[in-house]
């Protein structure tokens, strides 16, 4: 009976440590630049004032306080909160983190590019497609600034061409804001 019971441990052990060795990305759907343009309400660049970790019902959520720069669409405040997957809950007994492989980051200080969403469960702005609508604003060797993205724990899945790993890519900083300036221009146009 004790091989029994430890044999059905072991096996309840390798399900678990198997299932959470598959959980290493997250399948979103592929978004072009002009796609998360056209469904966002906010596009703005800005500063990361401060970051807090807060409960939403169950849900753990980071809430990214930025400092508004520029509005490329919607009419954002001087400061807005963004709600960013998981978080850290440091106050309770036992601590608690929650992680979402994919999942936007960002950091204090952190100079950034957003296409943001609503979430009325969140009653605050998401990033859309996941970390896709999220851009950290670098200067290159030539002091020119950069719009870089990091996709990495994502699985894009395009409807044309099947799925691909996510990856990094850099943008000069005013090609992508001409992409979305010209695509908002045309959907302008055309209504």
């Amino acid at each position: 009976m004790q091989r029994c019971n430890m044999t059905r441990g072991l096996l309840a052990a390798a399900l678990v440590c198997g299932s959470a060795s598959t959980a290493l990305a997250t399948t979103v759907v592929q978004l072009s630049d002009a796609d998360m343009a056209r469904q966002s309400e906010l596009i703005v660049t800005g500063r990361c004032a401060g970051l807090r970790s807060e409960w939403v019902g169950r849900d753990l959520v980071t809430v990214a306080t930025i400092e508004v720069g520029e509005s490329l669409k919607g009419d954002a405040a001087a400061t807005i909160q963004v709600a960013l997957p998981g978080g850290i809950d440091a106050d309770r007994r036992f601590p608690i983190a929650v992680t979402w492989p994919g999942a936007p980051r960002i950091a204090a200080g952190e100079e950034v590019f957003l296409f943001l969403v609503d979430d009325a469960g969140l009653d605050r702005p998401v990033i859309a497609g996941f970390a896709q609508g999220k851009f950290t604003i670098v200067a290159d060797e030539n002091g020119q600034k950069v719009a870089t993205q990091d996709l990495g724990g994502l699985t894009l899945v395009d409807e044309g061409r099947g799925r691909a790993v996510g990856r990094a890519r850099a943008i000069p900083l005013s090609d992508l804001e001409q992409r979305v300036r010209e695509t908002l221009g045309r959907d302008a146009g055309r209504r």
